[in-house]
């Protein structure tokens, strides 16, 4: 019974044996920081990739058990073959980067499962650096940051472990805490004063369609992002006052004048006559009005989440105030705004807003006729109500309005899951359905006064925004929206069909609108779960730090930097800024030089030294006999006389203990420090 019992604990065991030896413990952490690194980029891992990872590290603690062998070298072998021909096969679906950061995360996970040597453990660690940084290309919020930061210490924990030679597990934790501590005046330094170069190489723009909006639009595009609370951006104002009210929030991204039947579009004719304006020099109307006086503008700052596109979302009209930003923004015929690079990570853009100016015909008779074209195919009720419309109304307004008055009187219903229409979709939606999401009514409007021959467009973006706090908003991806501008004596009109059907869209928000309708956009318990009031205040806690962190370190740019300099030193010449380069990195080395420097060592006094020497200062003080440069035993012997027995026995004690220590060569241990203490207490009482 007792064998039995031995074999069965005998696994366990063995592996706590292996636990208790430093370079088991030091691959152990190793391997946890992968596996974290592992869950961290599931986004650009393919999923056999992860999977081999798991198994690896698996296979790896499973090693440190004397009973489990770890995989031969020639196994290893095969499966890099193997696992090199499936990641040229999958890569080309996936792009550059994310194959790079497939291959390296796969040549970690070959590489644990022969660590052995110092060397092999030592490139596991820069490799898993290089992960971390793959995982900051990604994301880049404050929550991103703690957790690599957690998976960076515990590298550097394993590392000391590795090399402490059995050093005590609290020792190592003190190297490590003091080592970040050491490196963290030197990491703001240069975070501040070094120059903000721009990356050395162009990020992919993305395939993925969970970016947002998208160039093309078909009515269920938008619907699909209502199910979505993720971050579009942020919007800043200088004031509350300046924070337009809640009807006003279009947040302009795309114009879409271009129909096939079934999905809107961006016109290949106005990318063409973009291109050819611009290489003219013709100055767009946005620019033109930024050119005037922008006494009356409205200045806000955006910080966009990555989409890997290049383009923006305004208010409109705005303009971009490319002085402060660090990326080049150029607008739009079609006042939309356009970033010079795909926005790969969060970016900071400072606008101006133009309340009080139209959006006017920048290209003419070509923007007119651009804006009747209609396919021909399908959707012939619909035509035909346009050349009803046009025969009752002699006026483009006339004909927009009566549109919004259909919408409002005919029992439209405003709703995330209408019916699908998969032919003639306009028909089937006015005259059948009469339900569906904003792009359904805006698409219908565009097509009906197209029809009319009324020039008209939808325009996507968003709508709304939450308060975070009085001067700021926040846009989520359920504020996405559709609307249509009517143009109308050479202004772009806008007209929001969907307030004709649910008002509070507008003046509420999406939620509160859909709830109204009965319906809901939370899917899952966990999100309604999270509806509660501690999780509600812990959820804008979270919002107003990672918010905090966009603005002040992700936003703090070449701009910014100058700014701040500038703020400083005044106005920034050529000199000025050798001055700043230098003083950082002389300020850099001076601090490597306090850390690392030798310096005078101090011996450090045993315990019984300490004692003594306070027993010396209490008799002093009690008898009034300056010790001086007297020898101990001297100066026992001139206070003797002094001292009553109780306090004499107690001074010996303390003065034998330490000769005992100091040329006996007696160790201390923890009875001895007790009983110093016990004498130097008796000491005192007894000179009271």
């Amino acid at each position: 019974m007792i064998r039995e019992t031995l074999n069965r604990t005998y696994p366990f065991n063995v592996f706590g044996t292996a636990l208790h030896q430093p370079r088991a413990v030091a691959i152990l952490l190793l391997c946890f920081a992968f596996s974290c690194l592992l869950f961290s980029l599931t986004a650009p891992l393919m999923t056999w990739v992860l999977m081999l990872g798991g198994c690896a590290i698996v296979a790896r603690i499973a090693g440190l058990s004397a009973l489990h062998s770890l995989p031969t070298t020639r196994t290893v072998n095969l499966l890099a073959v193997l696992a090199v021909f499936a990641l040229t096969w999958f890569g080309f679906s996936i792009g550059l980067l994310d194959s790079m950061i497939n291959l390296l995360t796969l040549a970690c996970a070959l590489k644990v499962m022969l660590v052995e040597k110092k060397r092999d453990f030592h490139l596991l660690i820069c490799a898993c650096l290089f992960l971390i940084g793959c995982g900051f290309i990604s994301s880049l919020s404050v929550f991103a940051w703690f957790g690599y930061t957690g998976i960076l210490v515990l590298l550097l924990f394993s590392t000391a472990i590795y090399h402490g030679a059995g050093a005590p597990t609290k020792k190592s934790i003190t190297f490590v805490g003091v080592l970040i501590l050491q490196a963290s005046p030197i990491a703001l330094l240069l975070f501040l004063l070094l120059p903000q170069l721009p990356p050395l190489w162009q990020m992919p723009t993305s395939k993925s369609t969970q970016t947002g909006l998208s160039d093309t639009v078909t009515p269920g595009d938008i619907a699909s992002l209502a199910t979505s609370s993720s971050l579009a951006f942020s919007a800043t104002f200088e004031s509350a006052a300046q924070v337009p009210d809640a009807t006003s929030r279009y947040w302009r991204a795309m114009t879409l004048e271009h129909f096939d039947g079934k999905t809107w579009s961006i016109s290949a004719k106005r990318k063409q006559a973009e291109q050819q304006l611009a290489y003219m020099g013709r100055p767009t109307p946005l620019s033109t009005m930024a050119s005037k006086d922008t006494s009356y503008a409205t200045a806000y700052e955006l910080i966009v989440e990555p989409t890997s596109q290049t383009w923006l979302f305004a208010l409109s009209p705005s303009a971009p105030d490319n002085r402060a930003n660090s990326i080049n923004v150029n607008s739009r015929f079609d006042f939309t705004l356009r970033a010079n690079t795909p926005i790969a990570s969060k970016k900071a853009f400072y606008l101006r807003y133009f309340p009080n100016e139209k959006i006017t015909n920048g290209m003419g008779n070509f923007e007119a006729q651009l804006n009747l074209q209609m396919s021909k195919n399908g959707n012939e009720k619909t035509r035909a109500w346009g050349k009803r419309l046009a025969a009752q109304y002699t006026s483009p307004r006339d004909i927009a309005n009566a549109i919004m008055r259909e919408f409002q009187q005919g029992g439209f219903r405003y709703t995330l899951s209408p019916n699908a229409m998969p032919t003639d979709p306009i028909d089937r939606f006015l005259f059948e359905a009469r339900a569906g999401f904003c792009a359904h009514y805006a698409g219908a409007m565009v097509y009906a006064l197209r029809a009319a021959n009324v020039p008209a467009r939808m325009v996507t973006g968003y709508q709304g925004g939450s308060t975070l706090s009085d001067r700021v908003l926040q846009i989520r991806q359920y504020d996405a929206h559709a609307w249509v501008e009517v143009l109308i004596d050479n202004d772009w009109v806008r007209y929001d069909p969907t307030s004709a059907v649910a008002p509070s869209r507008l003046t509420l928000g999406l939620e509160e609108a859909l709830e109204e309708l009965g319906e809901s956009r939370q899917s899952s318990v966990l999100e309604r779960f999270g509806n509660a009031k501690f999780f509600t205040t812990l959820q804008n806690w979270f919002q107003q730090l990672d918010y905090s962190w966009s603005k002040w370190v992700l936003g703090f740019d070449n701009a910014a930097q100058t700014s701040m300099l500038e703020d400083l030193l005044g106005a920034l010449s050529p000199q000025k800024m050798r001055v700043v380069f230098l003083s950082a990195i002389g300020l850099t080395a001076l601090i490597l030089a306090l850390y690392f420097l030798p310096r005078r060592q101090t011996q450090a006094q045993t315990p019984s030294h300490r004692a003594l020497l306070k027993a010396i200062k209490h008799i002093e003080s009690k008898t009034k006999t300056v010790r001086g440069n007297k020898s101990l035993s001297a100066f026992r012997t001139d206070v003797s006389p002094q001292l009553n027995s109780e306090a004499l026995a107690s001074f010996n004690q303390i003065c034998e203990q330490f000769e005992r220590e100091n040329y006996a060569s007696q160790s201390d241990n923890n009875d001895t420090k007790a009983k110093i203490k016990h004498d130097l207490r008796k000491l005192k009482k007894a000179l009271q």
